[in-house]
């Protein structure tokens, strides 16, 4: 039988999707660290898909709408299910909204992220990616379950899903993650030293210190376009949940 590279990438994204519904499972079950690390090894085959495609010269136009679809599960539903069965259900409808919140930005979010693309390997994403958002709802989780057996601050998620959720759809920049190379100037250099320095903090602390440095990544950006990229124009346009025709 013949060898066809073109499925490489959607089995990675399939693994996504995998892990995405093992997610929404987990949660259910009350089985929330279990549930939150799942989100993470979905981010990890969606960070994967996309990189092998680019790699092997298969990018399609099936593989991203594959893409996007999948991301709304392992992304959007996953940490929604996730806050809702933690914390959120004692709050009655208005927690089944805050819980929706995440699935409904996120897939703004792709849509924009979808009609805007042109296929190329981004630099920077305007907006907070939807992984990024699950990753830091999850190691939200994590971190407390860590140090207290449980949400020490629960009423935090309801700021912190409102605030992930309006810079998904803001024109807030986030770069992307960097070549794994000190040959590609000086910014590039400078970004996977910050993301090294990153993960050796993650394996040194663990638990403790995933919540801190994915929230840092996700305040960096925000704090960035605040303090040096908004001009008149930029405050007027942050916001941006308009359907492209």
């Amino acid at each position: 039988m013949k060898y066809n590279k073109r499925i490489v990438p959607s089995i990675l994204t399939m693994l996504n999707l995998f892990f995405g519904f093992f997610s929404i499972i987990s949660a259910i079950e009350g089985k929330f660290v279990t549930a939150s690390w799942l989100i993470f090894i979905a981010v990890l085959w969606d960070g994967l898909d996309g990189k092998v495609a680019r790699f092997t010269n298969t990018e399609s136009d099936f593989g991203v709408e594959f893409d996007s679809l999948t991301d709304v599960v392992s992304f959007g539903v996953a940490p929604g299910v996730l806050i809702y069965q933690v914390f959120l259900h004692k709050f009655g409808a208005a927690g089944i909204i805050a819980a929706f919140f995440p699935l409904l930005f996120g897939a703004i979010r792709l849509a924009r992220f979808n009609v805007m693309t042109d296929g190329s390997e981004k630099s920077v994403f305007s907006g907070l990616p939807i992984p990024v958002m699950a990753g830091t709802i999850a190691s939200y989780v994590i971190f407390n379950y860590d140090l207290w057996e449980g949400l020490r601050f629960a009423p935090a998620l309801f700021p912190l899903v409102g605030f992930l959720c309006f810079l998904m759809v803001s024109h807030v920049e986030y770069e992307a993650l960097p070549r794994f190379s000190f040959k590609n100037g000086t910014k590039n250099t400078v970004i996977l030293m910050i993301l090294l320095t990153g993960l050796a903090t993650i394996i040194i602390l663990r638990q403790k210190a995933i919540f801190p440095v994915v929230f840092g990544f996700v305040l960096s950006g925000f704090l960035r376009s605040v303090f040096f990229h908004r001009d008149e124009e930029e405050e007027n346009e942050i916001l941006d949940i308009s359907i492209t025709d």
